[in-house]
């Protein structure tokens, strides 16, 4: 089942979410890090979603981002074990909590195993997102 974790919160589940938060961080190429998002998620300008159940364990962070013409929720960070299980519900119960959040639209800069699961749930793939440091 997945849980979406008050603010208020976030002290009582982060040794249980920091690994996972900290894994996805080595893939930013030193944007950000685990801190960074605890941040985020302790003054509210993150949302932090967990997945449990006896089989499987996912973590999940969003945002909300106000464009000057759009409100989006965009999906920062995304893992777990046992995807099979907990992808198809997790997104659709976020995508209903944008929505019911005023949000337009949904983002995710994702790692490429995403792609073939988010294009099956009709989002598009718009850009390809390439980096080389300097």
């Amino acid at each position: 089942m997945l849980y979406g974790i008050p603010h208020t919160s976030i002290d009582d589940v982060w040794d249980e979410v920091r690994p996972w938060i900290e894994r996805a961080a080595e893939t930013t190429r030193g944007k950000w890090d685990a801190q960074d998002i605890r941040i985020g998620l302790l003054t509210g300008d993150d949302q932090l979603w967990i997945w449990k159940s006896p089989t499987a364990f996912a973590v999940g962070i969003t945002r909300l981002a106000n464009y000057p013409k759009q409100r989006v929720c965009t999906l920062r960070i995304v893992t777990g074990t046992n995807m099979a299980e907990w992808a198809q519900p997790c997104i659709e119960t976020i995508e209903a909590w944008a929505r019911a959040n005023g949000c337009q639209a949904m983002e995710f800069q994702a790692r490429p195993g995403w792609r073939r699961f988010l294009c099956a749930r009709g989002y598009d793939k718009t850009h390809e997102y390439l980096e080389r440091a300097l």
